[in-house]
């Protein structure tokens, strides 16, 4: 029954490595009556979404009321105090992480998230290559693990929270070069407390004066806040956020009008 269990789940395009097969024979067809509601159900029960060597995101509070993103390999389950499973635990409470920019965690499964789910995939040639450089007769080089000569990228990866994207190759778009997109917006936010806690303590400050545009340009303090809306916008809090929004809409208008 194992090993129909096994051969089901292989039709249904399912690794049989992330399910308990025990459980689903035991719930779908000994204790259950082999329908297929019984199987869907019993697939469902005893799926595993975590396991050893998976890739995930945690979330880290740091100082100043900030948070991270990190991502990591989960090397074991541990119990709610810490400890290790002696065993193999079907319902493991939470896993150890080490991510590469902080200390290790220990997280709860209810914490994780799959790291593939902060990424966005994009895999049409077109939408890939658009805008792609002359020199290369439009086409975009993966940049990946490759020496000078790299092949055609395949795939366009998009970090969702940052909109940061990266073109690889379909051998190069994995978790280890996805997280490294996410952490250049870590290092973007770290750079930025200061700008950011200001924007957090004072919005207004957003909606300043703008330099003089003659005879000499002039940035003023605002003028900066502004730029680093613009090109770091998932960065900015949200007070601010809506100020900028509304001001460039009151300038539009004003030019509009002029």
């Amino acid at each position: 029954m194992r090993e129909q269990a096994v051969e089901d789940l292989g039709w249904e395009k399912r690794d049989p490595a992330r399910y308990n097969i025990d459980g689903i024979v035991r719930d779908a067809w000994i204790n259950g009556n082999g329908s297929d509601e019984a199987w869907k159900a019993a697939v469902e029960k005893h799926y595993r979404r975590f396991m050893v060597g998976d890739w995930v995101r945690i979330t880290v509070e740091v100082e100043d009321g900030f948070t991270e993103h990190h991502y990591g390999v989960i090397e074991n389950f541990r119990k709610p105090d810490g400890n290790f499973y002696k065993r193999n635990a079907a319902k493991p409470y939470a896993v150890f992480v080490h991510p590469e920019h902080t200390r290790s965690h220990v997280v709860p499964l209810a914490e994780l998230v799959e790291e593939i789910n902060d990424f966005e995939t994009i895999t049409e040639w077109s939408a890939v290559h658009e805008g792609g450089p002359e020199h290369n007769y439009g086409v975009y080089s993966c940049l990946g693990g490759h020496g000078p000569y790299p092949p055609p990228a395949t795939v366009m990866v998009v970090h969702k929270v940052s909109g940061q994207k990266k073109r690889f190759c379909d051998a190069c778009n994995t978790p280890d070069y996805r997280s490294q997109l996410a952490h250049e917006a870590l290092w973007y936010q770290r750079s930025s407390k200061t700008t950011i806690l200001e924007l957090r303590a004072n919005p207004e400050l957003i909606t300043g004066p703008t330099g003089d545009a003659l005879p000499y340009y002039t940035k003023t303090d605002a003028d900066a806040y502004r730029e680093f809306a613009e090109t770091f916008p998932w960065l900015v809090p949200a007070p601010a956020a809506e100020l900028y929004a509304k001001w460039k809409k009151e300038q539009q208008n004003a030019a509009n009008a002029a």
